[in-house]
């Protein structure tokens, strides 16, 4: 018989072995529901008969699996990852094999104790619940080990799968970690928290979004690890096509023509993709050999795979009878793709009227599949197929809009014009679609297919759209031109393309490869009004040394490749074209001889070009000599190229010509050596026309400027702008170029900014300023290491020059002293000064009362920019006190970064209601607040104030947003900006 304490031994060793046991039995029991639960979801996932499988688990699969969620070092935050891909590269393959891993005892077995996983459809459509509830739902019984969870939180794993299918806010909770598991929430605020680190900050996340997606939760997540999920490589994907057609030669020949499409070949990175456009490649060899057929587009075989599909299909889903589904089902397509929804739930349907047969045809033909997580919700097997029917409902025949209450029309021409100015990768797919839908071939096969009528208007709609654009100014900085034209070049209709184009007035093109240099090709030959081109041939495109024999693949790309070119460099022979921009191009020898043939061609009109960094640099020498002696081109820009003197001597030449029209020349950052230098100065001698010149950022310390200066007995040379900023020039330069401002007598504008002069530089500088002869109006000084001694000289020049308006000594170390000696000549009736730029000069309140006392005596000084320096609310009120005065001519004034309140708001509140000269006021960077600006406000609200711009923070301007509609209904011009700009291109740096 056992004793008392033998007994309570026995008992407390076995409750031990249970308690033991039973979160084990609790974890056994739950993984074998969560690999079930996801065996299930794959099994619910078809794929098409005859698609390949590359890769099996494997290895080195496990090892990747494993470096995913590789634990920082120690003292780091938990870990949260980023899966990011597009449509369909296998984020929730990857994410689900991870957890059937787990879940089997492959991965994770000492890491982690439980792995959830929450898929973004099924939670959208939970509605409220709490984290507990959420976890219950995947229990295999009511008995959840919620204190274990909570207890070992780091443990934990989180698979947050297609997240991007829930709209995610910030939830608006400033919750704290380990906030209540039990509090009752909707799902998309449970989701947040989680996201946050507020629920459970210990535990592991491993989220999965599309890029749309991905954007908004990196501002959710704490520090993720973004990992991008690429899909199918190259080498996949060429042994895809490889297996799928099965004859070894075809395959190649149909490579070669897909690699022709960047396009094609990138979306193929997706495996439903790759074959979806390997069986449409596989239906169109069947009838044409490869070698008749020219490079395959997007559209051309989604529709052949469709129609293919279509031909097999039972005939429910191609009876005329089916007409009002398809446009249904268009229509459900186009909605998604409005409202960025992916899934459609039985009411979605419902709602269309889809019928249940057609809906299981399209299910059977794979055009649809069943949502693996609900049952009741399908989605498009991929979403460009979505894409496909969305493009394909506007070209269809009818009047309605797909959202209802809008047209079509109207709906299509939002859509058109949001989709060439945003990066949005469904809008950009369905709009390619839909101009390869505008193609009468197709859109017979389709019309045949689908038992649907094609509406035969839409290419005049695409043409008013365009022309709209053209006509409204409508085409920004953000227009994206280049896939404008591979829209149009996959309609293949050129006289559809000739009519979009005809109006066009400008083009921005960045050709990266064969695909961009194609449709340039097509479309730039018809674009005979452009006036202003900038084309960037990048990607080696043109730049390949071709060295195969004739007959070859290889030969006959590169000969196709040369034909483009020749027809892109055809506009600039249209007669209209007067600015060409050919920056960072990498061109063949061969292809600068093409565009240097076309250049010098009678019918050029070229009157700007700007040739910066472009290789290879000998191309210049073939430049140079094709513009000399042309009698058009004003302006040339050579900036960002190394020029040798080799190089330099062809284009110099062209100087001294005397039929030589150029006005303008930039050398910017070329490397020249004094030689270089030496030797165009010499040309410049013999020449006539020039007016500007900037040898900015070239070192410039070893040349002698003296001999720019006009060689005795001469006044061939015109050079009245001269900018050599960022020149390594100092004090010692500095008689160089006083004697070249002496003898230099039309010379009014001159740049030194960037170069460390000193105080001794400005007094070389300032001599023959003074003298009569001297006619400079603009002298740029700022970040010249200047100090309150050069103010002294630069005051008696001020004093005693006649032509000098505009001075800038912005970042010069002048200080109150500096301003002081500078407003004894600002002072000056005789002062001719219009402009003056002192910001972060180190300025205080001593210094504004200097100015302001300058101001009161002159009556020539419009725009004074004291910005970014400590002049505080009492400088601003001693620069008010002369403001308000009836005959200050102040027109512009900057107090950016001043360190200014809301107490300066009264001074300045004053001066724009009395203030007849006043119209621009930049007050960007001051913590004036929402009370300081409604001050301000006040004056502005009266029609007899002349303010026309002020600027103000982000924040401050939404204060007074409402109030500014209000005056604008009014026909006040009152503009308030977040960032300064300048009314008059001469406020501007003047080159």
């Amino acid at each position: 018989m056992l004793s008392a304490p033998a007994v309570q031994q026995w008992a407390g060793r076995l409750y031990a072995h249970t308690a033991s046991w039973i979160p084990f039995a609790h974890r056994r029991g739950y993984r074998q529901r969560l690999r079930t639960r996801i065996l299930a979801l794959w099994a619910r996932t078809p794929w098409p008969e005859d698609h390949i499988y590359l890769r099996q688990v494997t290895q080195r699969e496990h090892a990747e699996l494993r470096g995913l969620l590789r634990p920082r070092g120690a003292g780091a935050p938990p870990l949260s990852v980023l899966l990011e891909g597009a449509a369909g590269v296998g984020k929730t393959t990857l994410a689900t094999k991870l957890v059937l891993h787990w879940a089997e005892g492959v991965l994770f077995r000492g890491r982690f104790s439980y792995v959830f996983y929450l898929s973004g459809h099924w939670l959208a459509e939970l509605g409220s619940t709490s984290l507990a509830g959420l976890l219950a739902l995947d229990w295999p019984d009511s008995q959840v080990p919620l204190e274990e969870f909570r207890a070992h939180p780091e443990r934990l794993l989180f698979v947050i799968d297609g997240a991007e299918e829930l709209t995610l806010g910030s939830d608006g909770s400033a919750g704290r970690p380990g906030a209540d598991w039990y509090q009752e929430l909707p799902a998309a605020s449970i989701l947040v928290r989680l996201l946050k680190k507020e629920l459970v900050p210990e535990a592991t996340l491993l989220v999965t979004a599309g890029p749309p997606g991905g954007r908004a939760l990196r501002r959710l997540l704490l520090s993720p690890r973004c990992v991008s999920i690429p899909g199918f490589t190259e080498g996949d994907r060429r042994e895809y096509l490889r297996r799928f057609l099965g004859d070894p030669d075809k395959a190649e020949a149909a490579w070669r023509r897909m690699r022709e499409s960047e396009t094609l070949i990138g979306s193929c990175a997706a495996p439903l993709a790759c074959w979806a456009v390997c069986a449409g490649l596989k239906r169109e060899l069947a009838g044409s050999p490869a070698s008749a057929l020219g490079a395959p587009t997007p559209t051309s075989l989604y529709a052949r795979l469709f129609c293919s599909l279509l031909a097999g299909a039972e005939l429910g889903l191609r009876a005329g009878s089916s007409a009002g589904q398809w446009r249904a089902f268009c229509s459900l397509a186009a909605e998604g793709l409005w409202l960025a929804a992916f899934t459609f739930a039985g009411d979605a349907l419902e709602r269309r009227r889809l019928e249940a047969p057609f809906i299981d045809g399209l299910l059977r033909l794979q055009i649809l599949r069943r949502v693996s997580d609900c049952e009741h919700c399908v989605t498009f097997a991929h979403r460009s197929f979505q894409a496909f029917f969305g493009a394909l409902f506007y070209v269809l025949w009818g009047t309605r809009g797909s959202l209802g209450g809008v047209p079509r029309h109207q709906e299509m021409r939002r859509w058109l014009s949001d989709a060439f100015a945003d990066a949005n990768a469904y809008w950009r797919q369905m709009v390619r679609f839909f101009f390869g839908l505008l193609g009468t071939e197709l859109a017979r096969q389709l019309e045949e297919a689908l038992g649907c009528q094609m509406s035969p208007g839409v290419a005049h709609e695409v043409l008013d759209w365009a022309e709209e654009l053209e006509r409204c100014g409508a085409i920004s900085a953000h227009f994206d031109f280049l896939w404008l034209f591979q829209c149009l070049h996959e309609t293949q209709d050129e006289d559809l393309a000739r009519r979009v184009l005809n109006h066009l007035p400008e083009a921005d093109l960045d050709i990266q490869g064969c695909e961009h240099l194609r449709a340039s090709s097509f479309c730039l030959q018809h674009c005979q009004k452009l006036r202003k081109l900038r084309l960037s041939v990048s990607g080696q495109v043109l730049e390949k040394k071709w060295t195969s024999d004739e007959g070859t693949p290889e030969k006959r790309v590169a000969d196709s490749q040369m034909h483009q070119w020749e027809d892109i460099c055809s506009v600039f022979c249209s007669g209209n074209l007067s600015e060409l921009d050919l920056s960072n191009s990498k061109l063949s020898m061969a292809s600068v001889m093409g565009l240097c043939l076309k250049l010098g061609n009678p019918r050029c009109r070229l009157q700007k070009l700007i040739w910066k960094s472009v290789s290879p640099v000998e191309a210049l020498r073939e430049l140079g000599i094709v513009l000399r002696g042309n009698q058009r081109l004003t302006h040339l820009d050579l900036s960002s190229n190394s020029l040798d003197a080799a190089v330099c001597t062809g284009v110099f030449r062209m100087l001294r010509h005397s039929a030589c029209s150029l006005k303008c020349l930039w050398l910017e950052s070329c490397g020249l050596s004094a030689e270089v230098c030496h030797q165009l100065f010499t040309e410049l001698s013999r020449n006539s026309s020039l007016s500007f010149l900037s040898l900015a950022d070239n070192d410039l310390s070893h040349v002698e400027l003296e001999r720019l200066r006009e060689p005795p007995g001469t006044t061939a040379c015109a050079l009245k702008e001269l900018s050599l900023e960022k020149g390594n020039l100092s004090a010692a330069a500095c008689e160089g170029l006083a004697s070249l401002l002496a003898s230099t007598p039309r010379l009014t504008r001159l740049c030194l900014g960037l170069n460390p002069l000193g105080d001794e530089g400005a007094r070389l500088l300032c001599g023959p300023l003074t003298r009569p002869e001297c006619v400079l109006q603009r002298l740029e000084l700022w970040c010249c290491q200047l100090g309150a001694p050069s103010c002294r000289h630069l005051s008696d020049a001020l004093l005693r020059s006649r032509s000098l308006t505009h001075l800038n000594l912005r970042r010069n170390n002048l200080g109150d002293g500096g301003a002081k000696l500078l407003c004894a000549a600002l002072g000056h009736a005789d002062c001719a000064l219009q402009s003056l730029n002192l910001s972060h000069c180190s300025l205080t309140v001593a210094g504004c009362w200097a100015l302001a006392h300058a101001l009161k005596r002159n009556g020539r000084l419009k725009i004074l920019d004291v910005g970014n320096n400590a002049v505080q609310d009492g400088g601003v009120k001693e620069l008010c006190g002369v403001l308000r005065s009836p005959s200050c001519v102040l027109q512009t004034l900057g107090l950016e970064k001043c360190s200014l309140t809301a107490a300066c708001c009264r001074p300045l509140s004053s001066v724009l209601g009395s203030s007849k000269s006043l119209e621009n006021l930049n007050l960007l960077g001051n913590d004036l607040g929402p009370d300081g600006v409604n001050r301000l406000w006040t004056p502005l609200r009266k029609s007899t104030c002349k303010l026309r711009k002020l600027g103000l923070g982000k924040d401050l301007c939404s204060v007074v947003s409402a109030d500014l509609e209000k005056l604008h209904e009014k026909g006040c011009f009152l503009r308030v900006t977040s960032q300064w700009d300048f009314n008059d291109p001469e406020e501007r740096w003047w080159w």
